[in-house]
């Protein structure tokens, strides 16, 4: 809980009303999303594994939460069908080091596109230099917190989606 606290902390969940959350697994960082969020606060959980759906079903009984089998990379697709502009926050677990650098970094693009502008990227790594260069070259910024009191100690990132209006150079 302490790990998702910092995660949903990093990411101003007092202040977001619409988030996106990425790989939730069993929930322990939905349950921190939760207990910060605006009670007008909406969360979108998307996770493609039976089990865990299962799971995040029969433990969290909470209007502002839905669960949905979905890849994280229709996030897109889904602030269209919600008819939103995009996502005031996007919290993710992904361990997007075994999806590699060239996925990953068409995921970050995907994910970019679905969060409106100053929205906060927040991801949980072990590996605390393989996300930073990817979150440069997509978001054009990028910050690190370590987090010692995790079993493995983890590291969490933070970017901030760009203004379009201000396009910054993000490598491409």
């Amino acid at each position: 809980m302490r790990l998702g606290l910092a995660m949903a902390r990093l990411a101003e969940i007092p202040r977001r009303l619409r988030v996106a959350e990425l790989g939730p697994g069993t929930g322990p960082i939905t349950e921190a999303i939760l207990r910060l969020l605006p009670e007008h606060g909406r969360l979108w959980a998307c996770e493609i594994d039976p089990m865990f759906l299962a799971h995040l079903r029969a433990k969290f009984d909470d209007p502002r939460l839905t669960i949905l089998q979905r890849d994280a990379r229709d996030l897109r697709d889904l602030a269209d069908e919600l008819e939103i502009e995009g996502f005031d926050a996007v919290i993710s677990a992904i361990p997007f080091r075994l999806l590699g650098r060239e996925a990953t970094a068409r995921f970050l693009g995907t994910v970019r596109s679905a969060m409106r502008p100053g929205a906060p990227f927040v991801a949980v790594q072990y590996d605390p230099w393989f996300l930073s260069p990817l979150l440069e070259a997509e978001f054009g910024n990028w910050r690190r917190t370590f987090f010692p009191w995790n079993i493995p100690p983890a590291t969490l990132l933070r970017a901030d989606a760009p203004d379009p209006a201000t396009p910054a150079d993000r490598g491409k």
